[in-house]
């Protein structure tokens, strides 16, 4: 099963490279849920998600035919998003916000239910934030994520403990 969906995301980054829209979309499809839990994990705006979002899709979809290895598309598309997050973050610290704005309804609701969870988790800091995604909800293994990333393995894998002894910490005083 697992091989024959490689083997599916394989023929349309192809067919996309090639001009496909529609097997480009259908990749962005497959990919959707995870762009939103991560880019939601960066940023805290709703808008901003969104916008990161689309400038995501636009970017890939104008440098798909630089992607050397088809089996990669997602992990190049999350190190686009990721890029794209930053971008957003680096901008919006040079802004001054109106504190009355408010910011829209979800338009995805993620089906996990352990709120308490996702708002701890919600509290840490971007870097810990991060590294629980890609590693729990997107099952990236720590070389993937460091390359995603572009920091070292080493580095991942203290993120990665720090972020959930603080989750155990928060979790256990929430008791």
């Amino acid at each position: 099963m697992e091989t024959e969906y490689k083997q599916a995301v394989d023929i349309d980054v192809s067919l996309a490279q090639n001009g496909d829209g529609e097997a480009f979309g259908r990749l962005i499809h497959k990919s959707k849920h995870s762009l939103y839990r991560i880019a939601k994990s960066i940023l805290d705006n709703e808008h901003d998600v969104e916008d990161t979002i689309s400038q995501t899709i636009l970017h890939a979809y104008a440098k798909i035919c630089s992607l050397r290895r088809n089996g990669r598309f997602h992990f190049w598309l999350v190190k686009i998003l990721i890029n794209e997050c930053y971008a957003i973050l680096r901008k919006r610290s040079r802004e001054v916000y109106n504190a009355s704005i408010t910011a829209a309804q979800d338009i995805y609701e993620d089906n996990y239910n352990d709120h308490e969870l996702i708002n701890t988790i919600n509290s840490l800091k971007t870097d810990q934030r991060i590294v629980i995604i890609l590693f729990y909800y997107e099952d990236m293994s720590l070389h993937e994520i460091a390359k995603t990333l572009e920091i070292p393995e080493g580095t991942v894998k203290s993120r990665l403990y720090r972020a959930k002894d603080n989750l155990r910490s928060m979790l256990d005083n929430s008791i």
